[in-house]
C-alpha cells in the first residue's frame, strides 16, 4: 500500500471530538477564542424572513481545558 500522508487540516479533523452549531456570531467568534476550530458557514432563511449564518464549529481539546463559558454553554 501507498503511504498517505495527511495534510495539516486532516490531521485537526481527526482530533474532533465535539461539534456544535451557532446562529451567534459573537459565539463563534468567542468559541474561536477558545480553540474551536470553524469547520463551516451556511446561509439559512429563518420564518422571520432575515437571514442569519449557522456557524459549524468542531472542538478538539478536552473540554477540561475550556472556559467555564464554554463549558456550561457548549
Amino acid at each position: 500500500m501507498d503511504n498517505v500522508e495527511i495534510t495539516k487540516s486532516q490531521e485537526i479533523l481527526l482530533k474532533v471530538t465535539k461539534i456544535v452549531e451557532t446562529e451567534c456570531p459573537q459565539d463563534a467568534c468567542a468559541l474561536l477564542e477558545e480553540g474551536f476550530v470553524l469547520l463551516g458557514i451556511s446561509s439559512s432563511i429563518f420564518e422571520d424572513s432575515e437571514n442569519r449564518f449557522v456557524y459549524a464549529l468542531g472542538f478538539p481539546k478536552p473540554t477540561v481545558e475550556l472556559s467555564d463559558w464554554a463549558r456550561t454553554n457548549f
